[in-house]
C-alpha cells in the first residue's frame, strides 16, 4: 500500500513502509529497526488488541510508559487499528490520573514497570480495566510478550477517515481537572505539514526524541512526521544530558527538540569539546523562554546549527508559530511568526482585532483547533466566538508579524491603575546574562504602598555560581521598563515550582 493521497495515519504508515521498507525507522537502547521490521512488531500487537481485547474503530487504549520502544509500538498499533491512543502523564497526582483513566474509559491500559508505583494508586474505580504490563507480571493480566505473540499476517484493521480520532491528549493546567483534547487524523496531518515548514524536516533526518512521549511534540509532530517522511527516530529513555550527548554522537542526530533547561545543560557540559556534535542541523525549543546566555552559548559552540523557538497549544493542533534562527538573539523574547496555514488574531475585549503593538487576547482560527474535549461536550465551544478560539493568553504582534506573549489574562498585574504584563517583565529579566529562569506575579500591596493595589514580584533562579543581587535585577529592569513595571520585590530560589507538564505554578510563588 503506497498510493496517494494521504489523509490518515494509516495512509502515511502504509505509504512509507511500502516505499522504504529497509530504511531505519526507530532506534532505542542500541537496537535499530527498519520500517519493515517495526511494522511486523506493530502488526503483532495490533492483532492482539483487536482480537483478544476487542479493539474497534474509535476505542481508546491508555498508555502509561516512559520513553521506550514499547510506547512507539503501542502508539502505532493503536492508531493503525483504528483506535485512539490516550497517553497518560505519569507525573500527574493520583487523583488527576484517576480522573483521566475514568474519563477516557479505555479498552485497555498498557503500563510499564518504571511507572507502576505512580499508576497503581490511580486505578481506583478503573481497577477492573484490562491491563497489559511491560517488564513485570501482575496476576493474570496480559504481559507485553503476549502482545508480541500476535499474528502479523492477520487481516487488516478497518479503515479510518480524516475525522476519526487518533489521539486524546489530556492537558494538565494549573487549575481544574485535566481536559482531553481530541485530535483526529486530519488534525495530525495538518500539524505534520506545519512541522515540515517550521523545522525543515527531511527524509534523511535522524530525530532525537527526548521530551516525554506523552507530550504533544512526540504525539502530534515527531512520531507522525518521521513516518510521513520516512526519517529515523532515536528514542532517549531519559532526558539525561550525558546520554543525550552520547546519542547525538553515536547515531549522528540531525534534529534535537527540547526544553530550554536541557540545552543549558548541553552547552555547560564540562566535557563538551570531547563530543562530536557535527551532525546536528537544527535545535528547537519551546515550553519556556530560553535564557539569552544559553542562546549565545549555543551560537558560539554550535555556530552551524539552526536554533528555533516555536509555540503552539494542545488545542491548536500543536505548532502555530516559529522564530527563525536569524532572529534567535535579536528577538529572543518572541515566539516568532504564524505558519502559513494558521489563522491568528489579537483581539480586544469585544473580540475585534487590535492594532500592531497593542496587547490583546491571542485567538486562533477555529479551523486550526481540535474538535473538542473528550466527554466534555460544549466545553471547548465556551472559548469560541465568531469562529475564533480565545486562548486566554495575552499577546502582542508587531508590525512585522512577530508574536510576543504577555502571559495569561489572569496574570495581568495592576499597579496604581497601570497594567503590567508578567511575560514582558519576565522577558526583560531573562535577558540578563546571570539569570537561568524567572517568573513574575502580582502580590497585594500593603502598608504605605497599599494605594498601589498590587506590586510586581519577581522570583528568580540565577545561573549556577552567579553572583546576582536584588539591586542588580532591579537596575537591569529599570533600563528597559517603565518605572511602574520594575519589580518592587525580588526573591531568589533554586528552582521554580511546576505542574506535571512543566508549567510554572505561579500560585505557589506568592
Amino acid at each position: 500500500m503506497n498510493g496517494l493521497p494521504l489523509h490518515t495515519l494509516q495512509d502515511i504508515w502504509g505509504n512509507i513502509v511500502g516505499k522504504f521498507p529497509n530504511k531505519t525507522a526507530v532506534i532505542c537502547e542500541g537496537q535499530a529497526y527498519t520500517y519493515r521490521e517495526i511494522d511486523a512488531l506493530i502488526a503483532r500487537a495490533a492483532q492482539v488488541l483487536r482480537g483478544e481485547f476487542g479493539l474497534r474503530r474509535g476505542d481508546r487504549v491508555a498508555v502509561a510508559m516512559p520513553n521506550s520502544l514499547e510506547f512507539f509500538i503501542a502508539y502505532w498499533a493503536t492508531v493503525l487499528s483504528g483506535g485512539v491512543i490516550v497517553p497518560i502523564n505519569t507525573r500527574l497526582r493520583a487523583e488527576e490520573m484517576e480522573y483521566v483513566l475514568q474519563n477516557a474509559d479505555a479498552k485497555a491500559l498498557i503500563v510499564h514497570k518504571q511507572v507502576w508505583s505512580a499508576v497503581e494508586p490511580a486505578l481506583g474505580k478503573a481497577d477492573g480495566q484490562a491491563l497489559v504490563t511491560v517488564e513485570f507480571e501482575l496476576g493474570r493480566h496480559t504481559m507485553w510478550a503476549d502482545l508480541m505473540a500476535g499474528d502479523e499476517a492477520a487481516p487488516a484493521a478497518e479503515g479510518v477517515a480524516e475525522e476519526d480520532l487518533a489521539v486524546i491528549a489530556y492537558t494538565s493546567g494549573t487549575t481544574g481537572q485535566p481536559k482531553g483534547a481530541m485530535m483526529n487524523h486530519g488534525n495530525i496531518l495538518f500539524n505534520v505539514k506545519n512541522c515540515l515548514v517550521a523545522h525543515s524536516f527531511r527524509h534523511e533526518d535522524v530525530h532525537l526524541l527526548v521530551v516525554p512521549m506523552f507530550h504533544c511534540t512526540p504525539l502530534y509532530s515527531l512520531l507522525p512526521s518521521s513516518a510521513y517522511l520516512g526519517s529515523t527516530i532515536v528514542i532517549a529513555p531519559q532526558p539525561q544530558i550525558t546520554l543525550v550527548a552520547k546519542l547525538i554522537e553515536e547515531h549522528r542526530i540531525t534534529t534535537f527538540i527540547g526544553v530550554p533547561t536541557l540545552f543549558h545543560f548541553l552547552v555547560t557540559m564540562r566535557d563538551f569539546e570531547q563530543h562530536d556534535f557535527s551532525s546536528l542541523k537544527m535545535i528547537a525549543y519551546a515550553g519556556a523562554t530560553m535564557p539569552v546566555q544559553t542562546i549565545r552559548r549555543l551560537k558560539e559552540r554550535l555556530p552551524w546549527v539552526e536554533t528555533r523557538n516555536f509555540f503552539g497549544l494542545t488545542e491548536t493542533t500543536s505548532v502555530t508559530h516559529v522564530l527563525p534562527a536569524a532572529d534567535a538573539l535579536t528577538r529572543g523574547d518572541s515566539v516568532g511568526k504564524a505558519l502559513p496555514d494558521v489563522g491568528v488574531m489579537i483581539a480586544d475585549e469585544e473580540g475585534k482585532p487590535v492594532r500592531p503593538g497593542e496587547i490583546g487576547e491571542l485567538c486562533i482560527r477555529r479551523e486550526n483547533v481540535v474538535p473538542g474535549y473528550w466527554n466534555r461536550p460544549g466545553l471547548l465551544e465556551e472559548s469560541i466566538r465568531d469562529g475564533w478560539f480565545h486562548t486566554g493568553d495575552l499577546a502582542m504582534e508587531d508590525d512585522q508579524g512577530y508574536l510576543y506573549l504577555r502571559g495569561r489574562s489572569k496574570d495581568m498585574i495592576i499597579v496604581g491603575g497601570e497594567n503590567v504584563y508578567a511575560n514582558e517583565v519576565e522577558a526583560v529579566i531573562m535577558s540578563h546574562g546571570k539569570v537561568m529562569e524567572c517568573a513574575v506575579i502580582g502580590i497585594e500591596a500593603t502598608g504605605v504602598r497599599a494605594y498601589l493595589g498590587e506590586l510586581v514580584k519577581a522570583v528568580v533562579v540565577a545561573e549556577e555560581g552567579a553572583d546576582l543581587s536584588e539591586a542588580e535585577v532591579k537596575r537591569h529592569c529599570a533600563q528597559h521598563l517603565a518605572s511602574y513595571k520594575v519589580p518592587q520585590v525580588v526573591e531568589f530560589r533554586t528552582e521554580l515550582p511546576r505542574n506535571p507538564s512543566g508549567k510554572v505554578l505561579k500560585r505557589d510563588l506568592k
